[in-house]
Protein backbone atom coordinates (compact mmCIF):
# COMPACT_ATOMS: atom_id res chain seq x y z
CA UNK A 1 0.00 0.00 0.00
CA UNK A 2 1.48 3.32 -1.11
CA UNK A 3 0.34 6.80 -0.11
CA UNK A 4 -0.22 9.02 -3.11
CA UNK A 5 1.29 11.87 -1.12
CA UNK A 6 4.63 10.28 -1.95
CA UNK A 7 3.69 10.22 -5.62
CA UNK A 8 1.29 13.21 -6.06
CA UNK A 9 -1.18 13.76 -8.85
CA UNK A 10 0.20 14.33 -12.34
CA UNK A 11 3.92 15.20 -12.19
CA UNK A 12 5.44 13.77 -9.03
CA UNK A 13 8.30 15.10 -6.98
CA UNK A 14 11.66 14.72 -8.67
CA UNK A 15 14.03 12.23 -7.04
CA UNK A 16 17.75 12.79 -6.81
CA UNK A 17 20.32 10.20 -7.77
CA UNK A 18 24.07 10.12 -8.44
CA UNK A 19 25.02 10.58 -12.09
CA UNK A 20 26.94 12.76 -14.47
CA UNK A 21 26.06 16.38 -13.71
CA UNK A 22 25.88 17.15 -17.44
CA UNK A 23 23.00 14.73 -18.08
CA UNK A 24 19.59 16.36 -17.78
CA UNK A 25 16.27 14.59 -17.25
CA UNK A 26 14.51 14.20 -20.58
CA UNK A 27 11.42 12.03 -20.10
CA UNK A 28 8.10 13.30 -21.42
CA UNK A 29 4.76 11.45 -21.23
CA UNK A 30 1.53 12.10 -23.13
CA UNK A 31 -1.34 12.24 -22.58
CA UNK A 32 -1.54 13.19 -18.89
CA UNK A 33 -4.33 10.72 -18.20
CA UNK A 34 -6.55 8.05 -19.76
CA UNK A 35 -10.24 7.20 -19.65
CA UNK A 36 -11.23 3.84 -21.14
CA UNK A 37 -14.83 3.50 -22.28
CA UNK A 38 -16.76 0.41 -21.23
CA UNK A 39 -16.24 -1.15 -24.67
CA UNK A 40 -12.57 -0.12 -24.88
CA UNK A 41 -9.96 -2.67 -23.85
CA UNK A 42 -6.77 -0.62 -24.25
CA UNK A 43 -5.22 2.78 -24.85
CA UNK A 44 -1.66 4.04 -25.27
CA UNK A 45 0.81 6.40 -23.63
CA UNK A 46 3.66 7.96 -25.59
CA UNK A 47 7.02 8.17 -23.78
CA UNK A 48 9.49 10.55 -25.42
CA UNK A 49 13.21 11.01 -24.78
CA UNK A 50 13.98 14.63 -25.66
CA UNK A 51 17.59 14.33 -24.49
CA UNK A 52 20.84 13.48 -26.24
CA UNK A 53 21.49 10.17 -24.47
CA UNK A 54 19.58 6.91 -24.24
CA UNK A 55 17.37 6.60 -21.18
CA UNK A 56 15.52 3.84 -19.35
CA UNK A 57 12.02 4.01 -17.89
CA UNK A 58 9.79 1.85 -15.72
CA UNK A 59 5.98 1.74 -15.87
CA UNK A 60 3.92 0.50 -12.91
CA UNK A 61 0.15 0.33 -12.34
CA UNK A 62 -1.83 0.70 -9.10
CA UNK A 63 -5.42 0.59 -7.92
CA UNK A 64 -6.31 4.04 -6.57
CA UNK A 65 -8.63 4.48 -3.59
CA UNK A 66 -9.14 7.09 -0.88
CA UNK A 67 -9.18 6.15 2.80
CA UNK A 68 -9.39 8.36 5.86
CA UNK A 69 -9.32 11.39 3.60
CA UNK A 70 -6.09 10.38 1.83
CA UNK A 71 -5.08 8.86 -1.50
CA UNK A 72 -3.88 5.25 -1.36
CA UNK A 73 -2.25 3.16 -4.12
CA UNK A 74 -2.15 -0.64 -4.10
CA UNK A 75 -0.85 -3.21 -6.63
CA UNK A 76 -3.45 -4.43 -9.10
CA UNK A 77 -4.00 -6.82 -11.99
CA UNK A 78 -7.13 -5.03 -13.19
CA UNK A 79 -4.99 -3.22 -15.73
CA UNK A 80 -1.47 -3.82 -17.03
CA UNK A 81 1.05 -1.66 -18.85
CA UNK A 82 3.29 -3.15 -21.50
CA UNK A 83 6.20 -2.95 -21.83
CA UNK A 84 6.84 -2.34 -18.15
CA UNK A 85 10.55 -1.67 -18.69
CA UNK A 86 11.90 0.08 -21.74
CA UNK A 87 14.91 1.87 -23.17
CA UNK A 88 14.33 4.93 -25.34
CA UNK A 89 16.94 6.19 -27.79
CA UNK A 90 17.64 9.93 -27.82
CA UNK A 91 15.15 11.96 -29.79
CA UNK A 92 12.69 9.07 -30.17
CA UNK A 93 9.39 7.93 -28.68
CA UNK A 94 7.93 4.59 -27.65
CA UNK A 95 4.36 3.54 -27.02
CA UNK A 96 3.16 1.85 -23.82
CA UNK A 97 -0.17 0.02 -24.01
CA UNK A 98 -2.46 0.21 -20.99
CA UNK A 99 -4.74 -2.82 -21.15
CA UNK A 100 -7.93 -3.51 -19.21
CA UNK A 101 -8.17 -7.01 -17.69
CA UNK A 102 -11.40 -6.51 -15.77
CA UNK A 103 -15.02 -6.07 -16.84
CA UNK A 104 -16.76 -2.68 -16.56
CA UNK A 105 -18.55 -2.11 -13.26
CA UNK A 106 -21.52 0.03 -12.32
CA UNK A 107 -19.10 2.58 -10.84
CA UNK A 108 -16.04 4.11 -12.49
CA UNK A 109 -12.78 2.32 -11.66
CA UNK A 110 -9.81 4.47 -10.60
CA UNK A 111 -6.14 3.65 -11.18
CA UNK A 112 -2.75 5.31 -11.45
CA UNK A 113 0.07 4.61 -13.89
CA UNK A 114 3.48 5.60 -12.50
CA UNK A 115 6.13 6.30 -15.15
CA UNK A 116 9.64 6.63 -13.69
CA UNK A 117 12.88 7.63 -15.32
CA UNK A 118 15.61 5.24 -14.15
CA UNK A 119 19.20 6.29 -13.41
CA UNK A 120 21.70 5.43 -16.15
CA UNK A 121 24.29 2.70 -15.57
CA UNK A 122 27.30 3.99 -13.66
CA UNK A 123 30.31 4.70 -15.83
CA UNK A 124 33.81 3.97 -14.60
CA UNK A 125 35.63 7.11 -13.43
CA UNK A 126 32.49 9.18 -14.00
CA UNK A 127 32.15 12.27 -11.86
CA UNK A 128 29.44 12.02 -9.23
CA UNK A 129 26.80 14.73 -9.10
CA UNK A 130 23.12 15.25 -8.40
CA UNK A 131 20.63 14.43 -11.14
CA UNK A 132 16.88 14.99 -11.27
CA UNK A 133 14.92 11.91 -12.32
CA UNK A 134 11.36 12.59 -13.42
CA UNK A 135 8.42 10.52 -12.26
CA UNK A 136 4.88 10.97 -13.50
CA UNK A 137 1.64 9.80 -11.87
CA UNK A 138 -1.15 9.56 -14.45
CA UNK A 139 -4.81 8.91 -13.61
CA UNK A 140 -6.53 6.09 -15.48
CA UNK A 141 -10.31 5.73 -15.25
CA UNK A 142 -12.30 2.69 -16.38
CA UNK A 143 -15.68 4.12 -17.28
CA UNK A 144 -18.91 2.24 -16.54
CA UNK A 145 -21.49 1.68 -19.28
CA UNK A 146 -23.15 4.86 -20.49
CA UNK A 147 -26.39 3.96 -18.73
CA UNK A 148 -24.54 3.93 -15.38
CA UNK A 149 -22.92 7.32 -15.92
CA UNK A 150 -26.13 9.28 -15.42
CA UNK A 151 -25.72 11.86 -12.69
CA UNK A 152 -21.93 11.67 -12.77
CA UNK A 153 -20.47 12.90 -9.47
CA UNK A 154 -22.47 14.04 -6.41
CA UNK A 155 -20.40 16.22 -4.10
CA UNK A 156 -20.94 17.48 -0.57
CA UNK A 157 -18.46 19.59 1.38
CA UNK A 158 -18.03 20.69 4.96
CA UNK A 159 -15.51 22.35 7.21
CA UNK A 160 -14.06 19.90 9.74
CA UNK A 161 -11.82 21.94 12.01
CA UNK A 162 -9.04 23.29 9.83
CA UNK A 163 -9.78 20.90 6.94
CA UNK A 164 -12.07 20.91 3.94
CA UNK A 165 -13.85 17.56 3.62
CA UNK A 166 -15.47 16.67 0.30
CA UNK A 167 -17.49 13.49 -0.26
CA UNK A 168 -18.64 12.05 -3.57
CA UNK A 169 -21.70 9.80 -3.54
CA UNK A 170 -21.87 9.60 -7.34
CA UNK A 171 -20.51 7.03 -9.79
CA UNK A 172 -17.88 9.20 -11.46
CA UNK A 173 -14.84 11.13 -10.21
CA UNK A 174 -14.66 14.88 -9.64
CA UNK A 175 -11.47 16.90 -10.17
CA UNK A 176 -11.43 20.06 -8.04
CA UNK A 177 -9.51 23.22 -8.83
CA UNK A 178 -9.70 26.95 -8.00
CA UNK A 179 -11.44 26.28 -4.69
CA UNK A 180 -12.85 29.34 -2.95
CA UNK A 181 -14.53 30.10 0.36
CA UNK A 182 -17.74 32.13 0.15
CA UNK A 183 -18.42 34.47 3.04
CA UNK A 184 -21.82 35.37 4.46
CA UNK A 185 -21.69 38.61 2.43
CA UNK A 186 -20.99 36.69 -0.78
CA UNK A 187 -17.37 37.73 -0.90
CA UNK A 188 -15.08 35.00 -2.21
CA UNK A 189 -11.61 34.11 -0.94
CA UNK A 190 -9.54 31.81 -3.15
CA UNK A 191 -8.09 29.05 -0.98
CA UNK A 192 -6.51 26.79 -3.61
CA UNK A 193 -5.80 28.66 -6.87
CA UNK A 194 -4.71 25.64 -8.93
CA UNK A 195 -5.53 21.94 -8.99
CA UNK A 196 -6.58 20.71 -5.54
CA UNK A 197 -7.13 17.03 -6.32
CA UNK A 198 -9.69 14.36 -7.09
CA UNK A 199 -12.64 12.95 -5.16
CA UNK A 200 -13.28 9.40 -6.36
CA UNK A 201 -16.79 7.92 -6.53
CA UNK A 202 -18.13 6.76 -3.21
CA UNK A 203 -15.18 8.21 -1.30
CA UNK A 204 -14.09 11.21 0.75
CA UNK A 205 -11.05 13.47 0.66
CA UNK A 206 -9.71 16.03 3.14
CA UNK A 207 -7.38 18.97 2.61
CA UNK A 208 -5.88 21.31 5.20
CA UNK A 209 -7.36 24.78 4.79
CA UNK A 210 -5.10 27.82 4.63
CA UNK A 211 -5.94 30.73 6.93
CA UNK A 212 -9.04 32.55 5.64
CA UNK A 213 -10.58 35.90 6.42
CA UNK A 214 -13.91 34.35 7.40
CA UNK A 215 -13.05 31.22 9.34
CA UNK A 216 -16.65 30.61 10.34
CA UNK A 217 -18.22 30.10 6.94
CA UNK A 218 -18.91 26.62 5.60
CA UNK A 219 -19.73 27.67 2.03
CA UNK A 220 -17.29 26.65 -0.69
CA UNK A 221 -17.18 26.53 -4.47
CA UNK A 222 -14.83 24.97 -7.01
CA UNK A 223 -14.21 24.45 -10.69
CA UNK A 224 -15.11 20.80 -11.29
CA UNK A 225 -13.55 18.68 -14.04
CA UNK A 226 -13.56 20.63 -17.31
CA UNK A 227 -16.13 23.25 -16.35
CA UNK A 228 -15.35 26.84 -17.30
CA UNK A 229 -16.82 28.37 -14.14
CA UNK A 230 -16.96 27.51 -10.45
CA UNK A 231 -19.94 25.68 -8.94
CA UNK A 232 -21.11 25.68 -5.32
CA UNK A 233 -20.17 22.64 -3.26
CA UNK A 234 -23.40 21.66 -1.47
CA UNK A 235 -23.00 21.71 2.29
CA UNK A 236 -22.83 18.37 4.06
CA UNK A 237 -24.65 17.94 7.37
CA UNK A 238 -23.06 14.55 8.04
CA UNK A 239 -20.23 14.75 10.61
Amino acid sequence: MISLRALQACLLACALFAASPSRASSLQVAPTGLALAANQNADVLTLTNSGSEAMRAQVRVFHWTQRDGKDVLEPTRDIVATPAMLSIAPGTSQLVRVVRLTSPGATEGSYRVIVSELPPPKKQDAKVGLQFALEYSLPVFLLPPATAQAGGYALHARRAGNTLEVSNSGRMHARLSTVSQVGADGRKTTLFPGLLGYVLPGQTMRWTLPPAKDSGTSAFEAVINDDNAASPLPNSTTP
